[in-house]
This record gives structure tokens, C-alpha cells and sequence, in this order.
């Protein structure tokens, strides 16, 4: 059996105590792919979590392979399986152009994983602002396994072009890279940035992590072990500790995090601290306000139940104008909305409607903010 988002977030389900829950459900995307005898049945009801891919073997036989998505808050659970050894990794690559030289850099790339020696695979990459994850074992073959993807389509395997194939010699074992990506890599999840946070830069850290995963620089660092809270005034403490450094939210006991002002402080002050904040003050307006109009990157990690409120996405535009891609389609279409977002970020245009991306004054107010996006937009 296999394991397997700037785009539309899932509904919440009802979460534990994990720190990192919201992270977990809405900046990544785990599927179970599974080998199956026949593909979609025309008289079952369409599920958008469920992908049929169809191959044809090496024997000519006809496959028909399954991926189901998981709804996750914490690292997934592949029981005996997380521990299963990484043996080696391939980058696979997929230029942007078909007759491209090999040299450029306009590619991207994504990394594929044995375990046990080719018991299993597993893809990791990410793309845009979510982390996709693929594991599997050796019912599927690594050939096909370039064709599929956690979210969205799958991919053309004929495409892709793989580097030499880098034996993994530390033991590392399904677990530890989970625990990995569950503590550095989301602590320094940033959104997006051609240049900066992009599938090739998280390519280049996971086969670091893999080659030297006692490197420094892999390893979470829990402010609370160079100050610990007293505990005989364990509010104040975490208050002060909070107000210091907003990510100590995340290591704090679970009364704590729960403790509204405690809370506020931390949001008030890193709005990324949300996705530290259990669902029940994530569903709190004047908290899920506090965070977006600190950092409008927040708004993936506002509760569901008032994620699209206006004033809610109002706020979260009016600060960082990009996250209009996180919003449905109403709010695209909504002049006020798309103003205050284009203000913020000309280019949230790529994101405005149809209706209103080339609408005089919309155009007008992105000019003044970056008018080279303008002209990218128009080129689109």
C-alpha cells in the first residue's frame, strides 16, 4: 500500500493537542496510493481526494493505481512502516522547457526516496506554498512513481530527468524525517519566493537533512531550554516569554496555549504564531484579527468556520496582498477586496478575477505599487 496545497483550503476536522495542527492541515498533502483493479466506476459518487492513474507495465499489462488523499493534523501515521531505514534518494527534475540545456536552472525538482532498499518509495516537494509527501512500497515501481503527485494531476513521467542516484549512509528512518519536516521545516516555512523559497531550495534541504541529518541546522531549537518559564509564576512567564519570542508558543504546556492573552500576545506580535493556537481561538475573530493584521500569511491557519469572512480576508489582503490566492472566488470578485490586496502586493492580480483584472482603477492602484507586475500580468 502507498502513502501519500496556494490553493483552496480543506475544511477543519476535529484536531488533538499536536502543536503544530494547523500547519499540518493546511500547508500539507499526504496521500495512500494503492494498486486497484479497475479505475473509476461511472455509478460511484466522485470524490475530489481520490486520483485513478492508469499505466501499462512492462509485460503490456494494463495497472490501475489509486491515490486517496489524507486529511492529517500531525505527522501521518504509516505504522511498523515509519520504521523503515532511507537507503539512497534521486532528484528528479522536470524542466520548464522541453528543449532546454541541462545547465539552466529553470526546473522543478522533486525528491524520491528508497526505503529498505527499494522496499518502498516515497516523493517529497514542494510546490507553491504546500509541502506534498508520496509514500509507497514495492507493489508500484519507482517508474511509475514519477507520475504521481499528492494534490492536483498527476505528472508526465516522460519528462522528467533524474540525477545520479545518492546512496544514503546515516540510518534514518521514516520517523526521524517526519519528525524532521514536523520540527525545522515548518518552523521556517516561509510563503513562496522565486528566489528565495522554491521546490529547488527544499530539494537542496532534505538531501542536506539526508546526508547529515546531525547538522545543526536540522535540529529545532526550543527557546524554552535557554530561558525556562518559573514556574511558580508560570503565566507571567510564559507571557514574558511569548512577548520575547512568539514561537515559544508552540513548546508551551497545553493550558497555556489555550490561555487567550497569552495568545493575543504572541499573534500580536508574529501573526505566524496562529498555527500554534488551538482550533477553538483559531475560530476566535479578535484573535484570528490580532494575527492577520500582523502577517496576512496567517489567514491558511484561521479556523474554517470564519476563514472567508470578508472582514476576515479583508484583513489578511490589506497586509499582505499575495494571499488573495487563498481566497474563494466571491472575494476575488469583490472590488473593495481586490483593491486593498493590490494596494498591499501588485501582484495579487494574478489572483483578481477575470472581471476585474483589467478594470481601470484596479489597474491603477497596482501601478503605483509595483507597476513591472502590471506588465507581468498583462503578458499573462
Amino acid at each position: 500500500m502507498f502513502y501519500a496545497m496556494c490553493g483552496p483550503q480543506k475544511v477543519d476536522q476535529h484536531f488533538g493537542t499536536h502543536p503544530n495542527e494547523a500547519w499540518w492541515a493546511s500547508q500539507v498533502v499526504c496521500a495512500v496510493v494503492e494498486d486497484v483493479p479497475s479505475g473509476p466506476s461511472e455509478d460511484k459518487e466522485a470524490n475530489e481526494g481520490e486520483r485513478f492513474y492508469k499505466f501499462i507495465d512492462e509485460n503490456g499489462k494494463e495497472r490501475w493505481i489509486k491515490s486517496s488523499r489524507m486529511l492529517l493534523s500531525e505527522p501521518p501515521d504509516f505504522g511498523s512502516d515509519l520504521s523503515r531505514t532511507i537507503t539512497a534518494f534521486t532528484e528528479v527534475r522536470i524542466p520548464y522547457w522541453t528543449s532546454q540545456p541541462h545547465s539552466w536552472i529553470t526546473y522543478h525538482a522533486f525528491t524520491l526516496l528508497e526505503l529498505d532498499h527499494g522496499q518502498m518509495f516515497a516523493m517529497c516537494e514542494r510546490k507553491t506554498d504546500m509541502l506534498e509527501l508520496v509514500v509507497g512500497n514495492v507493489e508500484i515501481p519507482m517508474a511509475f512513481f514519477k507520475a504521481f503527485r499528492a494534490m492536483g494531476p498527476g505528472r508526465n513521467p516522460g519528462r522528467c530527468s533524474q540525477e545520479p542516484r545518492q546512496p544514503v549512509t546515516r540510518r534514518i528512518s521514516l520517523r526521524q524525517l517526519l519528525g524532521w519536516i514536523d520540527g525545522p521545516v515548518e518552523e521556517r516555512w516561509v510563503p513562496y519566493d522565486l528566489l528565495k523559497a522554491n521546490c529547488q531550495h527544499f530539494a537542496a534541504d532534505l538531501q542536506s537533512f539526508l546526508l547529515d541529518p546531525a547538522a545543526p541546522e536540522h535540529h529545532s531549537e526550543n527557546p524554552l531550554l535557554a530561558a525556562p518559564l518559573n514556574w511558580k509564576e508560570e503565566r507571567a512567564s510564559a507571557m514574558a516569554s511569548v512577548a520575547r519570542n512568539p514561537k515559544v508558543l508552540k513548546y508551551l504546556p497545553d493550558r497555556l496555549r489555550r490561555d487567550r492573552e497569552v495568545v493575543l500576545l504572541a499573534v500580536s506580535n508574529d501573526g505566524n504564531a496562529l498555527k500554534y493556537v488551538p482550533e477553538q481561538l483559531r475560530a476566535d475573530p479578535e484573535v484570528a484579527m490580532a494575527a492577520l493584521r500582523q502577517n496576512g500569511y496567517a489567514l491558511p491557519y484561521v479556523h474554517a468556520s470564519i476563514r472567508q469572512r470578508r472582514d476576515v480576508v479583508m484583513a489578511a489582503v490589506a497586509q499582505n496582498g499575495y494571499i488573495l490566492c487563498y481566497t474563494v472566488e466571491r472575494h476575488r470578485q469583490d472590488r473593495d477586496i481586490v483593491l486593498a490586496a493590490v494596494r498591499a502586493d501588485a501582484n495579487a492580480l494574478r489572483y483578481v478575477s477575470a472581471g476585474l483584472r483589467y478594470d481601470p482603477q484596479v489597474m491603477m492602484a497596482a501601478s503605483f505599487q509595483n507597476p513591472l507586475a502590471v506588465f507581468r500580468s498583462a503578458m499573462c
